[in-house]
């Protein structure tokens, strides 16, 4: 029990410091800065590979008290009172917190996609206009074509 409550509050801590990590990331996309969230997606990547050992820990804990549990709610009623309700308070604040965390996940996908959609459009409109529509001079010194016009290759010498 004392392990499984470590556990659950370590988790709950994890999901704590990864909802201040997403906020940063906002934070530094709003800013436009990739270098410091390229650093930060690898602190929220390890975050996020612990959070998903504790759980794996947390699934052998629930094995070793009782093998047929498959959550912790069934493994609650042989829990003492005071512990029952600490079990409880944390997983209903790790709830809270994964909620939260999958919002803000999601607004920085979204600010993410749209930096890259204005990115790739702003470069899109860029290559459009560096391409010449009209002849220009070629590499003789005669008016070329600006896009040379569609041809066959015939692989016989």
């Amino acid at each position: 029990m004392t392990r499984i409550l470590a556990n659950l509050e370590r988790q709950k801590r994890a999901l704590a410091l990864l909802e201040k990590l997403l906020g940063e990331e906002f934070s530094l996309l709003a800013k436009r800065d990739a270098s410091g969230v390229t650093s930060l997606e690898f602190s929220i990547q390890e975050l996020m590979r612990q959070l998903a050992g504790e759980r794996t820990d947390l699934y052998r804990n629930y094995a070793a008290m009782d093998p047929s549990a498959k959550r912790l709610a069934q493994l609650l009623d042989r829990f003492p009172p005071e512990a029952r309700e600490t079990a409880t308070a944390l997983v209903a604040a790790m709830e809270a917190q994964e909620k939260r965390c999958s919002g803000l996940a999601s607004r920085n996908y979204q600010m993410a996609l749209g930096l890259y959609d204005t990115t790739k459009n702003c470069l899109d409109y860029l290559q459009s206009h560096l391409i010449p529509k009209k002849g220009v001079y070629g590499s003789r010194g005669r008016v070329d074509a600006a896009m040379p016009a569609p041809g066959r290759v015939d692989g016989r010498c």
